[in-house]
């Protein structure tokens, strides 16, 4: 006959993360990159399927790589470079890219932007809104020359070109709150 106070022994944890063996960290870090994922995987969604149709003298939206450089001068070059590498390959996989040359494009200029972040400006939401915006110049600079030497694009569009860097920087002040919170989840991934 059992009593309240007799001895028993604890119970195996059974569930989904005792089996993964990971440590609370760990678990905090997988999850705040997996939201910052599912917000690029939004923007994708709302480029492809709302913005798609605006059209500004031939300019369009390009949310995706803003949010990619945004994401990676937040959190850093160190920890951020295989975050753009594989969102990068998620977005051209998933057909809304230009070609194949966009993944080592965005990785690239996503990965020297936070390098000069993390070398020249304070964290903040200046720093992150100068650093998307010479990024998208930068990416879509890239875009018109790869496009000018395989022969895809004229010289006229080079206007468009810059005016769709300008249109995609108008998602930093939307995303930056959102992107600040996630960022914080498990902590600092480095300090200055």
């Amino acid at each position: 006959m059992a009593r309240k106070y007799d001895f028993k022994p604890d119970r195996e944890r059974s569930d989904f993360w005792g089996k993964l063996l990971l440590t609370k960290k760990q678990r905090r870090s997988l999850l705040r990159w997996s939201l910052f994922s599912i917000v690029c995987l939004v923007g994708l969604l709302v480029q492809d399927v709302a913005l798609y149709r605006m059209n500004l003298w031939g300019a369009c939206t390009d949310i995706v790589p803003c949010l990619i450089m945004m994401i990676v001068v937040m959190q850093g070059a160190e920890v951020g470079c295989i975050f753009a590498l594989v969102a990068a390959c998620f977005y051209y996989f998933s057909g809304s890219a230009a070609g194949a040359y966009v993944i080592p494009l965005i990785t690239t200029i996503a990965v020297l932007v936070a390098i000069f972040r993390q070398g020249n400006l304070r964290q903040g939401f200046g720093a992150i809104l100068l650093c998307a915006a010479g990024g998208m110049l930068l990416y879509e600079l890239g875009l018109f020359g790869i496009g000018l030497f395989l022969k895809l694009t004229t010289v006229q569009r080079l206007l468009s070109m810059l005016l769709t860097a300008l249109l995609s920087v108008i998602v930093v002040p939307v995303a930056y709150p959102l992107l600040l919170a996630i960022g914080k989840i498990g902590g600092e991934t480095w300090t200055e």
